[in-house]
């Protein structure tokens, strides 16, 4: 019975330190400073696009959407997600959330997720109606009141992720339409030429196996 009960302190104990460890990593994408991320824009400074080598996956982010379901980022491998962190106080906000309207409905059967991340805390009836104002059609999520996520100011801010999890860029203010579409695209026609190079390779592994089964007959 007693070592029952040292197993079960010892799982609750590294479920608290992953935890924690999963909290730090995103409390660190919102310090301005963060070295976290493969490269960064703000809205005065455009970088390319450089991945790191052998960047890791961003921890899982699991939240309710405005409809009350589950959304998590993990579910959402094999996409380009760009987040994006807004408020309905926020005046950049309602500026650029228009435009990351046009490029969900551009690129979403591309490969692309457009998600809002607001940060208002438990305000549904106004988030609800700015939804309505600006006809956002792609998924909202609600942060937990008080909560690391309410407490990030810095708004708009977006993260693009590729389609392996991994944080691609962080942009922190209103950013121009172009800059987010030439990264998207970039992101997307990567993907592209992966898939196209995976799907080559199957071909030629099948037209190899086909000519061994030949020349055994």
């Amino acid at each position: 019975m007693k070592n029952f009960h040292k197993v079960e302190r010892k799982i609750r104990t590294n479920k608290q330190k992953k935890s924690r460890k999963i909290f730090i990593i995103w409390l660190s994408l919102f310090a301005l400073g963060t070295i976290y991320f493969s490269s960064s824009t703000t809205a005065q400074s455009k970088t390319n696009i450089k991945p790191k080598a052998a960047a890791k996956p961003l921890p899982n982010l699991t939240l309710n959407t405005t409809n009350g379901q589950k959304w998590s980022l993990d579910e959402n491998r094999g996409r380009v997600v760009l987040l994006n962190f807004w408020a309905t106080w926020c005046v950049p906000c309602r500026a650029e959330v228009p435009y990351l309207v046009r490029l969900s409905n551009k690129y979403k059967t591309g490969g692309l997720d457009v998600v809002g991340i607001n940060i208002d805390g438990d305000n549904i009836e106004q988030i609800n109606s700015f939804i309505k104002e600006f006809k956002v059609d792609y998924t909202v999520l609600l942060t937990v009141p008080g909560s690391i996520l309410t407490r990030q100011k810095a708004v708009p801010m977006s993260l693009l992720i590729d389609g392996k999890g991994v944080l691609v860029k962080k942009y922190v203010g209103a950013i121009k339409e172009s800059v987010f579409e030439k990264d998207i695209t970039d992101l997307l026609d990567r993907k592209s030429a992966r898939t196209e190079d995976k799907w080559k390779g199957k071909v030629n592994e099948t037209f190899k196996q086909s000519g061994k089964n030949e020349r055994r007959k």
